[in-house]
């Protein structure tokens, strides 16, 4: 569904917005001298309408979950699982750093640790409604923002792909770029359970249950071959090429793999989406979304489906776009010159990405972004963001109506608790390797791990 139309107001205030974007990227020319930028931003596209300093702050601790999925939990390796349905807080509140700190090393939940992975991280969080919207403002400290994400680098005869994740790039020699990243992950009060009959929601065991041994990076993980021919995965159905977050909900049986090849029948999950058994899923990224003013936004049921619209970034085989040297400066940024110029480094359709010149003349080691971000659109623009890094920090703002009036997003009430869990990337990693909190929820003017506040009028 389309979101409300934009009124002249505010697509003035949009275009002053990036007016001030592009200046932003013009001025950040001392990044050319090598000097580290002093901070990465994003535009504002919203306004908080209250004093986020009066707004009482929830310091949670996330931790390092390894490859502990939702079989493991519910296996007898896990001395935990006859107690699961009381809820994971109940054996392991206040031992979230004790788990991070024996799950990021070498051991039968991780099979290939990165060397010097921190075991966990604190976040600070506040949150607030008004009348329409909700809003959150996310803090943690972090070494190095990581504002790229892929990249495409100019070898001397051609583009070849560059970058990628720890440990993946590690290990092929290449230095790793992967952008930063925090995720939100929502139910509504009336709780989606963990499977078909099962006693445990969203609520008890958190994203655990969105988390299975056949996902990407995980110990069963599908390979490409065996996707292939699957009648609703393979090349005659979805055309995924790999599996990823999923509620067994969806799923018929359930396995030692995760079921993950045991898709209920189309209909089947049209009415449990109807019936709103689906976790909302919002995800701010550095390099993919902060450019626009975004966060992604998708939803988890048989799969992790973007929502109706389009996305805040896309990207293609090939490298089809650079940037717009009239407006920033350069056509490409040079390898050594990367890390200065982080804070300039988003390519965004229609403000400074050009079509790819090929008479243009590049160097050895110049780099582009495999991916391109864009204004999003439909349910897919209903999350806004502004991320900013400064003093060692990133501080993330969000922003979404309470009601969006799209079936692919979960309503909030205030007078209600929310179950919910936050994750944040960090140090050029993906998937699995994110730090995650224990089940949390969040109060819209009542009690609540996080208490939303109500704001303005």
């Amino acid at each position: 569904m389309e979101g409300e139309a934009m009124t002249g107001k505010a697509c003035g205030l949009r275009g002053f917005v990036w007016g001030l974007v592009s200046l932003a990227v013009i001025l950040g020319g001392c990044a050319a001298l090598g000097l580290a930028p002093p901070e990465v931003a994003g535009p504002r596209l919203f306004t908080f309408p209250g004093d986020w300093t009066k707004v009482p702050a929830k310091t949670v601790t996330l931790f390092y979950p390894g490859q502990a999925s939702w079989e493991f939990l519910t296996s007898n390796d896990h001395p935990g699982a006859p107690a699961l349905e009381a809820g994971c807080t109940g054996c392991h509140a206040g031992q979230e750093k004790t788990l991070g700190g024996k799950l990021v090393q070498a051991g039968p939940r991780e099979a290939d640790p990165i060397p010097g992975k921190a075991p966990s991280i604190d976040l600070t969080v506040r949150a607030a409604y008004d009348a329409e919207f909700i809003y959150f403002q996310f803090r943690w400290a972090t070494a190095t923002p990581h504002a790229i994400h892929t990249l495409w680098r100019y070898d001397g005869k051609q583009w070849v792909a560059w970058g990628g994740p720890k440990p993946d790039a590690t290990k092929k020699g290449i230095p790793p770029s992967y952008e930063d990243r925090l995720a939100v992950l929502l139910d509504d009060p009336d709780n989606v359970p963990a499977f078909d009959g099962s006693a445990a929601t969203f609520s008890q065991v958190g994203c655990w249950m969105t988390c299975h041994t056949s996902m990407r990076a995980m110990p069963k993980d599908v390979p490409r071959n065996a996707i292939e021919p699957h009648p609703y995965w393979g090349r005659q159905g979805r055309k995924v090429g790999d599996i990823r977050k999923y509620l067994l909900i969806s799923r018929t049986a359930r396995d030692e793999a995760g079921a993950w090849d045991k898709v209920k029948p189309a209909a089947e999950l049209t009415r449990l989406k109807a019936a709103g058994k689906f976790l909302d899923l919002w995800q701010w990224r550095a390099a993919r979304s902060n450019g626009v003013g975004y966060t992604s936004d998708d939803w988890v049921l048989e799969y992790r489906n973007g929502d109706a619209g389009r996305a805040p970034f896309f990207s293609r085989p090939k490298p089809e776009f650079m940037y717009n040297e009239k407006v920033v400066g350069f056509r490409a940024i040079p390898e050594a010159d990367l890390p200065a110029r982080m804070g300039q480094a988003a390519l965004i359709e229609g403000k400074n990405a050009v079509p790819l010149d090929p008479n243009a003349r590049f160097a050895v080691g110049d780099l582009l972004p495999q991916y391109l971000q864009r204004e999003p659109q439909g349910s897919g623009a209903d999350v806004q963001a502004s991320g900013r890094y400064a003093d060692g920090h990133w501080v993330v703002e969000l922003r979404r109506k309470l009601n969006t009036g799209n079936a692919d997003d979960k309503v909030l009430r205030p007078g209600k608790a929310y179950p919910v869990g936050f994750s944040i990337f960090d140090d050029t990693v993906s998937n699995r390797r994110h730090y995650v909190t224990l089940p949390l929820t969040v109060g819209l003017g009542v009690d609540g791990d996080v208490k939303a506040v109500k704001v303005g009028p």
